[in-house]
């Protein structure tokens, strides 16, 4: 890791998944040597976001007409689909040689989210997993290597790219969304429900997720999670850290990369018939 790296951390509001996606390329394309930026942020909508090289299948078509209310978005990143509705998402941006290369870099930023996790009072590890192609099916449905779980099941899914000069990393912390909708679209059950993993006003068995209300009892409040998750990251990450905003030239590079992210070829560019 490169010595007194210089960390800004951006707390964001709810924004929608082609400025979400911006915003992250933005501050990836920008970023200046010597430093580093964690983003955490919302959506709004909930948004169905599919991996850079992810297929999209007749089965995700089929589960977005059953939810006209959700947004979709491609990603920057590799991974799987994901919806993002109440959780807490992260975008880690650093210099590709910082921790010695993408790899490694992906091992930190893991770190930091399982200490930022054991400061709420969670008992995450890193998952050991094993790698996943791009049509393996929704990202909760299994752990990869290294990513985060809690009593064997999946909290946190990431995903990682390299923009030039630097790496960017961003994934989802479950706080009350379950994942349970599009694992049930998946399997080809329209009456999926969005978020709560319940239907009938019962509980379903447990999924392949698990959220921090799961494990916690309740979700803690927005500022107390990025308070944690900022140590978390700074303990694994070193260097020094304080509180930003996206600078003009970042703000006028995501406005300008939002019209990309929201574009219909952009968006389907990999679909798969059947």
């Amino acid at each position: 890791m490169e010595p007194g790296l210089s960390w800004r951390i951006v707390s964001d509001g709810a924004l929608s998944g082609a400025a979400n996606m911006a915003r992250d390329h933005a501050l990836a394309q920008a970023l200046r040597p010597g430093t580093g930026t964690v983003r955490f942020y919302r959506w709004s909508p909930a948004t169905l976001s599919l991996g850079r090289n992810e297929p999209v299948t007749a089965r995700y078509r089929d589960f977005l007409r059953l939810h006209p209310e959700i947004g979709v978005v491609r990603r920057p990143t590799g991974g799987r689909a994901v919806i993002h509705d109440r959780e807490l998402t992260y975008a880690a941006v650093l210099p590709a040689r910082a921790c010695g290369g993408p790899r490694q870099a992906y091992r930190k930023v893991n770190e930091g989210l399982v200490q930022g996790l054991r400061l709420l009072g969670v008992d995450a590890v890193a998952a050991a997993g094993r790698a996943l192609p791009p049509d393996a099916g929704p990202c909760f449905l299994e752990p990869a290597e290294g990513e985060v779980v809690v009593r064997g099941r999946k909290l946190v899914g990431s995903a990682q790219v390299r923009i030039g000069g630097a790496v960017l990393q961003h994934g989802s912390v479950l706080l009350r969304s379950d994942q349970t909708a599009l694992l049930e679209g998946m399997q080809g059950n329209g009456a999926s429900t969005l978020g709560n993993g319940s239907r009938g006003g019962q509980r379903d068995a447990p999924t392949h997720a698990i959220t921090l209300t799961e494990v916690l009892g309740e979700a803690p409040g927005w500022e107390r999670l990025v308070d944690a998750f900022s140590h978390g990251f700074a303990r694994a990450l070193g260097g020094d850290w304080a509180q930003g905003a996206l600078t003009d030239e970042e703000r006028t590079l995501a406005t300008e990369l939002q019209d990309r992210y929201g574009s219909a070829t952009w968006t389907w560019r990999r679909t798969r018939q059947g």
